[in-house]
């Protein structure tokens, strides 16, 4: 990867109020992340954000090589591989979240919604349009080689 290749983030951010309780489970999930495997720009942080209101959200961040126009081609096959496998990881702990604590998360990739995960499943803008997408673009890759 060239040094300059820009960065993007996957930010999940839980939906409604941020409970003492639930802030603890983000947290241990973060924690226990960067135990799990080596992650390509390091693993999800946790990120608790008050904005001008006050009003508060939680979440996490995951930082990512920009797959985004000029620069898809520019990614090294086997990072793109990694960093699919970083976010299915991700999007996997928030949906055993949602399901265990009845919560709801909003996804964004570098500032544009993606999707949501509600009752322990992601929707079709996480599971076809994100990461099924990204999948069969490194298929096709795999098979032109």
């Amino acid at each position: 990867m060239r040094e300059d290749h820009p960065v993007d983030r996957l930010v999940v951010a839980l939906e409604g109020d941020a409970t003492a309780s639930m802030v603890q489970v983000m947290r241990a999930s973060a924690q226990r992340f960067a135990d799990r495997r080596a992650w390509v720009l390091g693993p999800p942080s946790f990120l608790d954000r008050s904005d001008e209101p006050g009003d508060r959200w939680v979440g996490f961040g995951l930082r990512i090589y920009t797959a985004l126009p000029p620069w898809g081609d520019e990614i090294d096959p086997q990072v793109d591989r990694a960093h699919l496998e970083e976010v299915k990881e991700l999007v996997a702990e928030i949906c055993r979240i949602s399901e265990e604590h009845c919560a709801s998360f909003q996804v964004e990739y570098a500032g544009e919604f993606i999707g949501m995960v509600e009752s322990g499943r992601m929707d079709s803008g996480l599971a076809d349009n994100l990461i099924g997408e990204w999948e069969r673009v490194i298929d096709a890759a795999r098979s032109a080689e």
